[in-house]
């Protein structure tokens, strides 16, 4: 019997890839299943990094039931809120209205004690990390933010070398001005995800946000200056002519940029973005034929399938060979994709150990 068929999934033990996993650790742990390569190796985290004190600063997110696919990140959240106004923002939820979402940095002395507790954590168990600042917050929105956090940021993580943070972000090139600060024998320790629709679905959802041209430039800038940079093409939204905007943004982007990964997703209606969301016209995509999961409300199954298809074959026909993923997507959608050819399998539920996705190092 594997040792993954008899042990006990919590939210505390967290699946260690072995490239994220220091040289020589493995030889010390136990790996769920042995295979010649790309071994899982369960890691129990303490509880400080799940819901105690130390996770107001770094938390171990593993929210999401077994039925969808979202392998376990670490957020950083430092700072939070964001003063971009999109019509379906889940943050609205988050903070129970945009009005709560107003963009806040947390005490200096707890973000710098539990950033340095938690990277020797992570060093004492051999775990090579990457934490997401994108989470609850677009981590460029406020530039003063993200300049008094390397302030903070940067003697931490040169003492600490296996470790990166990532930024996403909606911004654009003022927005991206602040990464200047990053030495450049530091900004591999940094990688800049992009979040993009189509300009006609950017005017019409996602107000106060950068204009789309403007993120495809500040994500070239962001390339030319030595950091790796991801890009997001989500919430996917089938506005009428959506394969013609999605099409001609695959078109400009790829010209510009060669992104490491992109992740795709749709529209998901939680709950509690349903009832605190400003402008609820976005909503008309799920309402006629909604799909339900556990992580929201979703546009229609096969359509959200024909979405996905369409945009993964648009990327490969226009010779992107980077890793592309689906974010917070049920594992029947996963499932569906992979039978066609377009996706790889996600791997065992909870574990998702060959999603290569916007979160994960």
């Amino acid at each position: 019997m594997l040792v993954w068929e008899v042990l006990q999934i919590s939210e505390h033990t967290y699946f260690a890839r072995s490239y994220e996993l220091k040289k020589g650790k493995q030889k010390t742990l136990i790996p769920i299943e042995r295979k010649p390569r790309d071994n899982i190796f369960p890691i129990t985290v303490p509880n400080r990094w799940v819901s105690g004190v130390g996770s107001s600063i770094v938390c171990l997110f593993s929210k999401t039931s077994s039925d969808i696919v979202c392998p376990h990140f670490w957020e950083l959240k430092a700072w939070t809120g964001c003063p971009f106004n999109c019509s379906y923002c889940y943050l609205q939820g988050t903070f129970r209205g945009a009005k709560r979402k107003k963009p806040r940095i947390k005490d200096k002395h707890r973000i710098i004690k539990f950033l340095a507790e938690f990277l020797s954590w992570a060093d004492s168990v051999g775990l090579r990390t990457l934490l997401n600042a994108g989470e609850i917050a677009d981590s460029l929105a406020v530039p003063e933010f993200v300049r008094r956090f390397l302030e903070m940021a940067l003697p931490i993580l040169d003492k600490h070398p296996d470790h990166k943070i990532l930024f996403l972000t909606k911004g654009g090139t003022k927005h991206i001005k602040v990464l200047e600060e990053i030495p450049p024998n530091m900004r591999d320790r940094f990688i800049i995800s992009f979040s993009i629709n189509p300009q006609a679905v950017a005017k019409r959802y996602e107000h106060g946000a950068a204009d789309p041209l403007d993120r495809i430039n500040a994500a070239q800038i962001a390339l030319e200056m030595g950091f790796e940079v991801r890009i997001r093409i989500d919430p996917i939204i089938p506005v009428e002519g959506w394969i013609l905007y999605y099409t001609q943004l695959i078109d400009v982007l790829l010209d510009k940029v060669n992104p490491s990964r992109i992740t795709i997703g749709s529209l998901r209606a939680l709950k509690k973005t349903i009832n605190f969301t400003h402008d609820n016209s976005w909503l008309e995509y799920i309402k006629m034929f909604p799909e339900r999961t556990s992580w929201g409300l979703r546009v229609e199954h096969k359509l959200r399938v024909r979405m996905f298809s369409i945009i993964i074959e648009t990327l490969k026909s226009r010779g992107y060979k980077g890793y592309i993923a689906l974010c917070k997507e049920p594992y029947t959608v996963w499932s569906e994709l992979h039978q066609m050819g377009l996706l790889n399998s996600p791997g065992k539920p909870t574990i998702w150990e060959n999603v290569m996705c916007n979160c994960k190092l």
